[in-house]
């Protein structure tokens, strides 16, 4: 009885909070939410978009951090210092709300919402990207050659810092973060800028990192819902020419929206925006997507300053290439791979492809 009311509370608690600016958020994968700003209030009916039986109507649910990039002054990644400050859960059943409180500093985290225990509990996660960046306040517009307009965010998803100042191009910060081609689920890019170095991620209750597991599965990759479960998983596999981490064929090619680019439930970016499609860099040359040695990158008049930020390898999931190439994940398909745009110090191609088993940078553009 003692726990029913104290989640009762919790849900006064919310809605009270909600009448003096807390607002519950819109169903996404990502939430952008301000240093010390006031609570977030996740819909946990986001799981149940994926599986209708993930949160029944009475179902008791917790709270858990799965990881955050920023320690907290304690060693673990909860705490006021950090960029996550605490977590709390507002309800029962599918209605019901996971709580975020942001802490004072700028990082990445992902959440989740959990049932029970053991291998099984995560039945959903969130990235929740803690930053004073506003998307709309500093949009970047372009144009390409077929005279479709994007607009693009001025830096990468998860990048505390853009490369609109120079002081800032060449911080771990303006990284930004890795993910396989249709999945939600964020990785860390690296602790430094010129240094393949896996970076420290911090739970509840100490340090961890991320964990690169080989799937074979006779050479078709694992299920979505093996990787829902398991968001700190980087799942590598290589076969011959072609490498895809996921098993599914009936909606392989859909898992980011693809043709016509509807934003899927997969989708890394917050809401309002969306992973491009392969028409946004069309018209981005080396001639005039300026390549910058100190920091390694690519400047564009138009949609900014790309990091080269590695990538991810589909062979062993570590961190490869920094500081001399970069990958960009487009929606689009192409027969078994995706389309990316890449660079390096003499090539850039806008219209390159590539095994989607691989780690590669997003660059959010806004949704139509």
């Amino acid at each position: 009885m003692r726990f029913v009311l104290l989640l009762l509370c919790a849900f006064c608690f919310v809605r009270s909070y909600a009448n003096n600016g807390l607002m519950v958020q819109p169903s996404s994968n990502c939430y952008i939410v301000a240093p010390n700003s006031a609570p977030i209030a996740i819909p946990v009916s986001r799981a149940n978009e994926f599986d209708a039986s993930a949160i029944g109507d009475a179902t008791v649910f917790g709270a858990e951090l799965i990881w955050s990039d920023v320690d907290a002054g304690n060693g673990a990644g909860l705490g006021g210092d950090g960029c996550i400050a605490g977590l709390d859960i507002s309800g029962s059943g599918s209605s019901g709300y996971l709580i975020v409180y942001p802490g004072k500093r700028e990082g990445n985290a992902v959440v989740a919402v959990t049932v029970g225990a053991g291998a099984d509990r995560i039945k959903w996660s969130w990235h929740i990207w803690v930053t004073a960046y506003n998307p709309t306040s500093n949009p970047r517009t372009c144009t390409n050659p077929n005279g479709v307009t994007y607009t693009f965010m001025d830096r990468n998803l998860g990048a505390v810092h853009s490369g609109g100042s120079n002081l800032r191009w060449g911080t771990p910060e303006s990284l930004g973060l890795h993910y396989q081609w249709g999945r939600k689920d964020p990785f860390p890019v690296s602790a430094s800028v010129t240094d393949n170095m896996e970076k420290t991620l911090y739970t509840a209750g100490g340090a961890t990192t991320v964990d690169a597991n080989k799937t074979d599965n006779g050479g078709g990759g694992i299920s979505i819902a093996t990787t829902v479960r398991n968001p700190l998983v980087f799942y590598y596999l290589y076969t011959g020419s072609y490498a895809d981490w996921c098993s599914v064929t009936t909606d392989g090619d859909t898992r980011w929206g693809n043709t016509p680019y509807v934003k899927s439930l997969y989708d890394p970016c917050p809401a309002g925006w969306r992973v491009p499609d392969e028409g946004a860099w069309v018209g981005h040359t080396a001639g005039n997507f300026a390549y910058t040695d100190i920091p390694a990158g690519r400047y564009h008049e138009q949609t900014g300053w790309y990091p080269a930020s590695g990538y991810r390898g589909n062979y062993d999931g570590k961190v490869s290439g920094l500081g001399l190439e970069g990958y960009y994940w487009s929606a689009t398909v192409t027969g078994k791979y995706s389309y990316i745009l890449f660079f390096d110090g003499d090539h850039a191609y806008p219209h390159g492809s590539f095994n989607r088993a691989y780690g590669f940078s997003v660059r959010c553009v806004a949704e139509k």
